[in-house]
């Protein structure tokens, strides 16, 4: 099980949501053994609208978004279920970008959240990437503009033959060279594995 998460609100409602998030992530998938990633976003949605009381008239609003994936090393089959977040999988040297559902977990009240699962089966040396709003929203370069999906999406197509490691250092690097003296707008958080 990976899980890239991504708490809505800053400073302390977005901690308060992390703490909250993982406890009851803890609680889903460890003691009441739910692995399907669709079924986990479901539960944790319920959880975190019934622990914040986030009713039609509530003043919190606070979420999360997030991708969960499940990953089966025998057969190589990647299933995830996504909240607002996109996932790019490097299939045989291609890259797919796949949308992720419209909700977000907790947060704005609905009566009923959709989640689905999407499922691949990989092969050696294909590459998944799951990451936080914080990479492509940071604002820099030379009109201080924000750094958008598409940027990223030109770097992974540099850089996804170069082994993780390597590829840890031109992503870091890039994020800092984008940003230069403009402050980080929001935290960053970026994934990826091979197969």
């Amino acid at each position: 099980m990976i899980v890239c998460a991504d708490s809505t609100g800053h400073g302390v409602p977005g901690a308060f949501m992390s703490m909250i998030g993982s406890a009851l992530l803890q609680e889903i998938v460890n003691r009441k053994e739910i692995t399907r990633p669709s079924e986990i976003l479901r539960a944790l949605d319920i959880e975190i609208t019934t622990t914040l009381n986030q009713t039609g008239d509530s003043t919190s609003n606070d979420g999360m978004d997030m991708v969960v994936c499940e990953y089966n090393p025998q057969n190589r089959l990647l299933r995830f279920a996504s909240a607002l977040r996109p996932v790019i999988v490097v299939m045989e040297g291609e890259q797919y970008y796949i949308r992720g559902n419209k909700n977000s977990v907790g947060g704005e009240y609905m009566e009923e959240k959709y989640f689905d699962d999407q499922e691949y089966y990989l092969k050696e040396n294909d590459i998944v990437y799951i990451f936080s709003d914080g990479y492509p929203d940071q604002f820099g370069g030379a009109d201080g503009k924000k750094l958008k999906i598409v940027r990223l999406k030109r770097l992974i197509d540099e850089v996804k033959d170069l082994d993780m490691e390597e590829q840890l250092i031109r992503f870091r690097d890039y994020f800092d060279e984008w940003k230069g003296s403009y402050a980080q707008v929001d935290d960053v958080l970026l994934m990826g594995f091979r197969v």
